[in-house]
């Protein structure tokens, strides 16, 4: 008897050494930023998601930036806050971990987290860590 295993719903934009990956696996939604892609293709990642339906607002969002090293497009940045009200579908709001060793992150992820209000972000250090923290029941 075959396995049937069920397909993720996934999107990968770039080229082998500088792309995103998106996907959505057990409930949360996964990004991978690595080397140095172009923002927009985050934006038009997310954006397809967003139209197939497998991208919601309240979904748990682990951003893994460990491989990153690009620059950051505020623009496209600000674009994702501006397709849809993040987090406003859930009765808290939702979560958004980053993976990075760089501590420059921190300031980064604290001007991301004005374009998107109704979501909480927090920076790990690690994978482990940042699961943990989104997998853990919401403080009410």
């Amino acid at each position: 008897m075959l396995d049937l295993v069920a397909e993720v719903p996934a999107v990968r934009l770039g080229d082998r050494l500088d792309f995103v990956d998106i996907r959505a696996e057990g409930g949360m939604l996964l990004i991978a930023v690595v080397g140095a892609p172009d923002n927009q293709k985050i934006y038009q990642g997310i954006e397809r998601g967003r139209t197939q339906g497998w991208i919601r607002t309240e979904m748990p969002t682990l951003v893994d930036v460990t491989d990153f090293h690009g620059k950051i497009d505020w623009s496209a940045i600000k674009g994702i806050s501006q397709m849809a009200e993040w987090g406003s579908d859930g009765a808290l709001p939702s979560r958004v971990a980053y993976i990075s060793s760089d501590r420059f992150f921190a300031f980064v992820i604290k001007a991301v987290s004005i374009l998107f209000p109704r979501s909480t972000h927090r920076l790990f250090p690690d994978r482990r860590a940042a699961l943990e923290w989104l997998q853990a029941p919401a403080p009410h």
